[in-house]
């Protein structure tokens, strides 16, 4: 009686595989059966982006399989030869180069990484040493060629902007699920890792809201929700803060603001914003002034390096890692006072408008506050007003009267 070998179902592979009932490799973008046969290969299943070749092995030949996925993200697996009718079994992998995720690759070497960066030392520690821990880190990895993908998506023609959009969601939702894993396991093995996951995650949340068809655009209530994810990370660095602080990872946590001449307006802006703060102070019980003037000396010194360097992440990112627990309590429960504050960050985040992430995001979400704030509070938003619409706006009077 001939049996028939048992094996792995293929649960994620080609719809041509499926029709023929045979095994797919589920490499990807194009399995091997179907590069044989010249057919076009179609996956309906959504699986994962990375090593998507997977055989029946032996327990130290997956360990091993793994380890070597690892060390080189980009070598995929294809479907190993076996004997049969009881000969003896042997495996072979054939590594195949995905020309799509070195195409990531180069991008972020290249390109992404400098969105970034704010100097020399820091660019390096984004183009190299965070590359290198994620050779270790899918996750980290997944970010990578995610954040990479949604920028190709940007400066490619219209043609081929679905296919990088589509491949960069694919690397967000899998990076998602693993980081998510970890968050409650951060050791020294791993912080590196969470934190420079974190400054790709705001990046990619404001860039992908600004994607044609995207059903979740720039919002008040999707900027809370950047803030309130990437203040997690504060809570990262607090657990190893020493240890950052003596990595390779150090450039990005010395965080000294260029020195520059400011703007009277903006000087001005922060002087009224700090009055009304010690005012809010005298009036409402539930308002914490001193964690508020931290709040509000944070977003004064990040916003040097916008002055400098209209383009840069670093007040984006690092205003959002910083923000308080009680400031973003207040966001969400539309405490006027913490939406004027946020006005402000919005006035800055204007400036960075031709960053290819940032956009429109400081002139819609300014204008969704302007409707919320109580028409007693609207001149406390005269100078992130004037920054969006220009001196002499009109933009007060029109919400007052309506």
């Amino acid at each position: 009686m001939v049996y028939r070998r048992s094996h792995a179902k293929s649960r994620h592979g080609c719809s041509n595989c499926k029709q023929r009932r045979v095994k797919c490799g589920e490499e990807r973008p194009h399995c091997t059966n179907c590069v044989q046969r010249k057919q076009e290969c179609v996956y309906s299943t959504e699986g994962p982006y990375f090593f998507a070749g997977k055989q029946r092995k032996s327990k130290r030949t997956r360990q091993s399989s793994i380890a070597e996925q690892n060390a080189d993200p980009f070598l995929a697996s294809v479907s190993a030869t076996e004997g049969h009718l009881g000969a003896a079994q042997t495996s072979s992998v054939v590594p195949t180069l995905n020309m799509e995720q070195l195409e990531l690759e180069l991008q972020w070497i290249t390109q992404t990484h400098q969105l970034l960066a704010r100097n020399e030392e820091t660019r390096k520690v984004w183009e190299v040493l965070v590359l290198q821990e994620a050779l270790h880190t899918p996750f980290l990895m997944h970010g990578i060629l995610g954040l990479s993908a949604l920028h190709l998506s940007r400066l490619r023609d219209e043609s081929s902007q679905t296919k990088w959009l589509s491949i960069a969601i694919s690397h967000k939702n899998v990076a998602l699920s693993i980081f998510s894993e970890q968050l409650s396991n951060i050791d020294q093995s791993n912080v590196k890792a969470m934190m420079s996951f974190a400054g790709l995650v705001v990046a990619f949340r404001l860039g992908s809201s600004l994607t044609p068809g995207s059903s979740d655009g720039p919002s008040l209530a999707s900027l809370i929700d950047i803030l309130t994810l990437a203040r997690g990370v504060q809570a990262v660095f607090s657990q190893q803060k020493e240890f950052l602080l003596k990595s390779n990872f150090a450039p990005l946590f010395n965080i000294s603001p260029p020195e520059l001449t400011w703007p009277e307006d903006i000087v001005e802006a922060f002087r009224r914003l700090e009055e009304l703060n010690v005012q809010c102070g005298q009036q409402f019980v539930h308002h914490d002034t001193a964690i508020y003037e931290r709040d509000i000396a944070h977003l004064r010194s990040l916003s040097a390096f916008t002055l400098v360097q209209p383009q840069s992440m670093t007040l984006i990112g690092g205003f959002a890692i910083r923000a308080s627990k009680h400031c973003l309590h207040d966001l969400n429960n539309g405490h006027p006072f913490a939406l004027v504050v946020l006005a402000h960050y919005c006035g800055f985040l204007h400036m960075a408008r031709e960053n290819w992430c940032v956009g429109p995001w400081g002139s819609i979400v300014l204008q969704e506050i302007q409707r919320l704030l109580p028409p007693d509070w609207q001149h406390h938003l005269e100078w992130p007003v004037q920054q969006v619409w220009g001196a002499g706006s009109n933009q007060l009077e029109v919400l007052m009267e309506s």
